[in-house]
Order: C-alpha cells, then structure tokens, then sequence
C-alpha cells in the first residue's frame, strides 16, 4: 500500500498548524532495553496529535543517554503502529541528513513498520555525525493521513505497538571503540516514571 522508498525531507504546513491549534494531545514516554551490544541508551516520547479532517501529527523526541566515554551516535529508528493498513504515515522533519524510512528489517528484532534514519538507511547511511550526539536530543514529525473517524480514536500508545515484540528500536553507530548497536525500548511499568521523578527529586533535596 505504501511506498517502501525514504519519505521526502520537509516541514510541512500540517505539523505546524497542528501545534498551533488548540487539538487535544496524548504523550508515551519509552526507555531503552540493553542492546545487542551494550553500548547505546536512550529514553523517547511520542506525542499524538489529531488534527481533525482526517490528518495529525505524530512527534518522536529521542535522547541520546548512552554513557559519555564511549560516545556513539543514534542513528536511526523504527516503530510499529497499531491500523498501518488503514493510514499513511510521511516523515515531515527537515533535520540534515535524515530520511524517512518504511517497513525496515531491524534484525534481529523484525521487521517494523515506519522511522527515520541518516540516509534512509538503517544500517549505514555515511557518516554518523549527523545523527543524536550522547546528551543531545531531537525531534520527528511525521504526518498522518487517514479516516477522520479512525484518527480521532487514536492515542499515542497506538504508535507503540507491542503485540509482536518490541514497539519501538533505535541504531547507533560511531562509538569510539568501533562499535555499533541495535537497542529496543518498552514504556515503564505504571507507576515507574513517577518513582523515578520522587527519588530524583528525593536526591536533590539531600544534596542541598
């Protein structure tokens, strides 16, 4: 149904009406599973926004947390969506270097169904140095197209789609030893991320 090749590079006027707009959004928040290889980390968001008559926006927002002594560079990622079939998803950021990407083969993990990586290529894609630096973060729009009906149901965990495995996997590439890694990412437990903001907070405090 949809075409396999990158999607093009371009903000659009969609992304920017949606934002603007006064449309109701739903957030996920994901961190990163130990990778193949040990190396990458990172923690994302994905934000959903319907912007009625049959179009919204969907923005990924990705850190790069791996550890600072090894650099490396997050190069690329994919998600699986909930309804692929009944919408059209179009990469919409105009970061330099970076394509959208469809239906990558992420071995081991599978095959997922949209993303963006440097080049639109998940594995390569020339040199990494445009991709998310540690400590760094962006974010990708990418528009939405499909039933008025249907994307006004939508909420943000539909883009994370863990029936078959992993919702969501990223790439890093260019660490300083000459590694590479392919890491998934899960949405914490209930009640997770709350923990974690108390006992930072907690820390904080005993530090003053």
């Amino acid at each position: 149904m949809f075409d396999k090749r990158g999607m093009a590079i371009g903000m659009t006027t969609l992304a920017a009406a949606v934002f603007a707009g006064s449309a109701e959004a739903s957030i996920v928040n994901f961190v990163s599973n130990p990778g193949l290889e040990g190396l990458g980390a990172f923690a994302g968001s994905m934000e959903w926004t319907d912007g009625g008559a049959g179009s919204g926006l969907l923005r990924v927002t990705l850190t790069n947390t791996s550890p600072i002594a090894n650099g490396g560079y997050l190069t690329g990622f994919a998600f699986r969506m909930l309804y692929k079939d009944q919408v059209k998803v179009e990469y919409a950021s105009s970061h330099p270097g970076w394509s959208g990407i469809a239906e990558p083969d992420c071995n081991p993990f599978g095959e997922f169904d949209y993303g963006a990586a440097l080049g639109g290529n998940w594995l390569g894609g020339g040199s990494p140095l445009a991709g998310i630096a540690v400590g760094a973060t962006k974010s990708f729009d990418f528009d939405v197209h499909g039933s008025a009906a249907l994307l006004s149901t939508l909420i943000a965990h539909d883009f994370f789609d863990e029936s078959d495995g992993y919702g969501f996997v990223a790439r890093f590439r260019g660490f300083e030893d000459g590694g590479s890694d392919k890491v998934p990412a899960s949405m914490p437990a209930p009640g997770a991320l709350a923990a974690l903001a108390l006992g930072a907070l907690g820390s904080r405090q005993r530090r003053r």
